[in-house]
This record gives C-alpha cells, structure tokens and sequence, in this order.
C-alpha cells in the first residue's frame, strides 16, 4: 500500500505543476517569477489541466484516508491494494484525457478510480 500512496503523491505533486509548467511558455520566466498580479487567461489546454487537478484535490484526500485506514488494520487485504492501484492508475489516465478532451473517456477513467476507492473502502467496512 505504501508504494501506492507513494506514487499518488507524486502524481499529486506532478499535477500541481502541470499548468503551471504550462503559463511558464505563455508569460516567460521573468514575468513567472514577479507577483503575477496581470497574468492572461490560461490557454485551454491549461485550463483543463487546473480543472483536472482540482478533480484530483477533491478526491485525494479521501484515497489517503482509505490508504491509512486500511494500513491501521494491519493485514492490507488484495482488496484495498487493488483498489489503490484502480485509483491512482486511473487519475494518472484522467489527466491524459482531461488534457485530450476525450469526453466519454474521461469520465469513464475518473468512474474507474471511484471504483478503486470503493474497492479501498470495503475492508473498512468489514472490519467494522
């Protein structure tokens, strides 16, 4: 399980900077650096790329805490180790179609790595 939050903090942190390695073309360094304080709109892709990691801000912090929840237990069941890899495999192909703007794909990705929590959360609910 370790590995799996491990890898979803980089993808977090990844994320984090994807649109704004995406502004530092638009604007140059020297204007990125300042306060910003007259920045352009985004272009679109990097829209979609703050709109994705917003995705990801929502629903993050609730993967940790089935991911911890789960390591409390002890035994980390097939389950939850499963369902950790569903979720953060799955955000990392979210933000590939969220940037492609495949619609259908998209949310047929980001359903996958809902599933992967509810895979994480049924041990919990078990061993209550």
């Amino acid at each position: 399980m370790l590995i799996w939050i491990v890898v979803g903090i980089a993808l977090y942190f990844l994320q984090l900077l994807l649109s704004s390695l995406i502004r530092i073309p638009q604007i140059g360094i020297a204007k990125y650096v300042g306060s910003r304080d007259d920045l352009p709109e985004l272009p679109v892709i990097g829209q979609r790329a703050s709109r994705a990691f917003n995705n990801m801000r929502e629903s993050f912090p609730i993967f940790l805490g089935l991911a911890v929840l789960n390591l409390v237990l002890g035994d980390v069941s097939s389950d939850a180790i499963l369902g950790a890899q569903m979720f953060v495999i799955a955000r990392a192909v979210y933000v590939g179609t969220y940037l492609a703007a495949v619609p259908w794909g998209r949310s047929l990705v980001w359903s996958v790595g809902f599933l992967g929590l509810l895979f994480m959360l049924k041990p919990i609910v078990l061993a209550i």
